[in-house]
């Protein structure tokens, strides 16, 4: 029996506390943009809806993005409040009211900041599917309408790491989901389950190969594989896993230097054209975010999508339309190890035997503030929606 998502009593008081409190606040005559509405972007580049962001909860931490039909976007994340710590998901339209689709508290939250949001993925255009990691180290799986209850929650196992996301995705006509787990002096490993739209298991396995690890799964849009890292401390392994199928197929796509723990993630894909955006180290321990890509047997070194200027984690996310990938990522503004960070989105493309970079689009929080762990998802109709975490909360930027 489904779970009933918990509603919210309209006449009720506002919570100052509650980081969702304001949501239906916005001017009566303010102008809902439908989705696609005409931007003119710059060369390549991209271009903001509006003039600052918008607020969509009062905590913050990693959030997860994707888009889903006519109510354009979904975000997700956890918030921690006093010793307990909720997810959260709502959905957004550019210049519209966020929508609260569910909240409810973790049964073990977590006692440690968050590195990683949780699992998010579109099955159709009314249902999204989330995936959890709790501070037992337990992952869970539940599909969640836009208009109704969430399923039950399904235990996907018991030593989850949870420094990285989950992936969801449809792939096969399934309910795929791939998490990383950890086990005491073991070798990271990636799992994979497969789930038909009531919740029944229909497969699942370790999509380890024999003498490897493997983290930090991430699905390419669309029907595209899965790609997930063998890290070593030196050159790594970055594999593909066709999901589709059954048992699914595992192959190595490229390998991969310096790459930073914990790895992220976000994979495109423009034709024959693979392309993996990746956390690294660069000259002098630096941090920056790396750009390789793959077509047939060419593997040309990697290029920058930022440069090593700075210290500390930084994160990477990528949106793709049939001819480009849209890539946010973290920038530090100065080179200490805590400074604040920037979100930098760039646009990539293929141009004969060349991929290119098109010139930084910046992100910054409210009244010039830090802007960090962007996450970027691409509608149907050519809008992007950009989450990132600010110091008051998490904020939303249309493109």
């Amino acid at each position: 029996t489904p779970t009933p998502t918990p509603t919210v009593d309209p006449n009720a008081p506002v919570d100052p506390d509650d980081p969702l409190a304001g949501l239906d606040e916005l001017d009566d005559d303010v102008e809902v943009a439908p989705v696609g509405a005409a931007v003119q972007p710059p060369a390549h580049g991209c271009a903001l809806y509006e003039a600052a962001p918008q607020r969509l909860w009062a905590t913050p931490g990693p959030t997860a993005v994707v888009s889903v039909g006519d109510d354009g976007f979904v975000f997700a994340g956890y918030a921690r409040r006093d010793d307990q710590e909720d997810l959260w998901v709502v959905a957004v339209r550019p210049m519209g009211l966020p929508r609260p689709l569910l909240r409810e508290p973790l049964e073990v939250p977590a006692r440690f900041d968050r590195k990683a949001p949780p699992g998010l993925g579109a099955f159709d255009s009314g249902h999204v599917g989330v995936a959890i990691t709790d501070g037992a180290a337990n992952a869970r799986f539940a599909s969640l309408p836009l208009g109704g209850a969430r399923s039950e929650w399904i235990l996907l196992g018991t030593s989850a790491d949870q420094r990285f996301a989950p992936a969801v995705g449809l792939r096969g006509g399934r309910h795929a989901v791939a998490w990383t787990e950890a086990e005491a002096d073991q070798p990271m490993r990636v799992r994979y389950a497969a789930f038909d739209p009531t919740g029944r298991e229909l497969a699942r396995h370790d999509l380890t190969q024999a003498g490897m690890g493997a983290c930090a799964p991430t699905f390419v849009d669309g029907d595209g594989p899965l790609v997930f890292l063998d890290p070593h401390a030196g050159t790594s392994a970055l594999l593909r896993a066709n999901l589709a199928v059954d048992p699914p197929e595992v192959s190595v796509l490229r390998p991969v230097s310096h790459v930073y723990d914990p790895a992220k993630l976000a994979a495109a894909r423009l034709g024959a054209r693979e392309l993996v955006g990746y956390t690294a180290v660069g000259t002098a321990a630096a941090t920056a975010v790396g750009l390789v890509w793959n077509e047939g047997d060419r593997q040309p070194p990697p290029d920058a999508l930022v440069p090593s200027s700075g210290y500390g984690p930084l994160h990477v996310s990528v949106a793709q339309s049939t001819s480009r990938a849209v890539f946010a990522a973290d920038r530090p503004r100065a080179r200490e190890r805590d400074a604040a960070r920037e979100v930098v989105v760039r646009l990539a493309w293929v141009e004969g035997e060349t991929t290119r970079l098109g010139e930084p689009t910046v992100v910054h929080g409210p009244n010039d503030g830090p802007a960090s762990f962007g996450a970027i998802a691409r509608h149907d109709d050519g809008t992007y929606a950009l989450a990132f975490v600010g110091e008051d909360g998490v904020y939303a930027r249309f493109l």
